[in-house]
């Protein structure tokens, strides 16, 4: 079987042309990690780069990141003699090459096949996936090594570790303190120096809870999911439901999945990560946001009637692995068909 019928049976959603275009390793780190590491997952570009020389300085595990660049000879060799002259880079650092005949995000390619790039070629049992200009500000691999039997066993039940995010309210500076303890960072929040930040919802507010987080001192799961809610989590490579590829940029869609299968979120009650601002604006267009949008509530009912079938035909209809299927989709399921199919003839 050639390269690019392979990459195109692992990518289906994907222009055969770019897929076959897709280069696993096409830079190896030299170490090989531990097969219980956490490996950070992300997607960069060439105008990103120094986005993961960043990561690098604040992870201190290995990185699989797919690199999304057009087909420019000049543009891979600059980067490649970066990579070999960057000792942490050549040490830890997997780069997946994604080329493509456009520069942004593409429906040939879309973003969300990219992620799954990265992860699929992750060397490590878990994985915490990320945007390039987001950085860790606390040791999460000690974390997980200090708490390895229980956190392990959550993860290989189908569970998340939220990992929660926090933000600067001027995103125009070009020099931040970040904070690298709780104590730390719960004194600049209350100074609205910062701020918890999960996307589509207020500052502070939002599934992670804030008020419970600052004096939570054990994992707490989220109590007010929504579909719509996307934190970096840490999960394990295997267990957990790919991002959707339909989507060109979608992170919400690679966890929904996760929640209705059953799946709980649990807050990790010391550790956070930070958002820096991006070094390139995401480029979709308004008619590319209205086609995200629309996808993503026929994905939501989709989703809703496919796990309700798998768990009902498990037999694990009434048990607790549906409680959450059960809650989020009795609307969706209780009115799927109505008016839309006939009587039998």
């Amino acid at each position: 079987m050639t390269h690019g019928l392979k990459m195109s049976k692992l990518f289906a959603k994907a222009n055969y042309q770019s897929a076959e275009s897709i280069k696993p390793f096409w830079l190896k780190a030299s170490e090989i990690p531990l097969h219980d590491d956490i490996t950070l997952i992300t997607v960069i570009t060439p105008d990103t780069w120094t986005e993961l020389e960043r990561l690098v300085d604040y992870w201190k595990g290995p990185i699989s990141a797919t690199l999304h660049t057009n087909k420019d000879e000049n543009t891979m060799t600059t980067l490649r003699e970066k990579y070999n002259n960057h000792a942490e880079l050549l040490k830890r650092v997997d780069i997946h090459l994604s080329e493509s005949p456009q520069a942004g995000i593409s429906v040939l390619v879309p973003r969300n096949a990219e992620r799954n790039v990265a992860r699929l070629f992750a060397q490590t049992e878990y994985v915490m996936e990320m945007p390039s200009n987001m950085v860790p500000a606390t040791d999460l691999r000690r974390t997980l090594n200090t708490n390895k039997g229980m956190f392990e066993n959550l993860l290989r039940d189908g569970d998340v570790l939220v990992v929660p995010t926090f933000g600067f309210p001027e995103q125009e500076s070009t020099v931040y303190k970040l904070p690298f303890s709780k104590s730390r960072l719960l004194e600049l929040v209350d100074d609205d120096n910062m701020f918890l930040l999960d996307k589509h919802w207020k500052p502070n507010t939002g599934p992670t809870d804030l008020d419970l987080w600052k004096t939570a001192t054990t994992l707490y799961p989220v109590s007010r999911y929504d579909f719509h809610y996307e934190p970096i989590v840490i999960e394990s490579k295997t267990i957990q439901p790919w991002c959707a590829e339909r989507f060109l940029d979608s992170r919400p869609a690679c966890l929904f999945s996760t929640y209705l299968s059953g799946g709980d979120f649990w807050v990790l009650p010391d550790d956070y990560v930070v958002e820096l601002p991006e070094t390139e604006k995401n480029n979709l267009s308004d008619f590319d946001h209205v086609i995200e949008n629309r996808l993503y509530a026929k994905f939501y009912w989709e989703q809703c009637v496919h796990h309700a079938r798998q768990l009902d035909a498990l037999g694990l209809w009434k048990g607790k692995r549906s409680e959450h299927i059960r809650t989020q989709c009795s609307r969706v399921i209780q009115n799927w068909g109505k008016g839309l199919i006939g009587k039998p003839e």
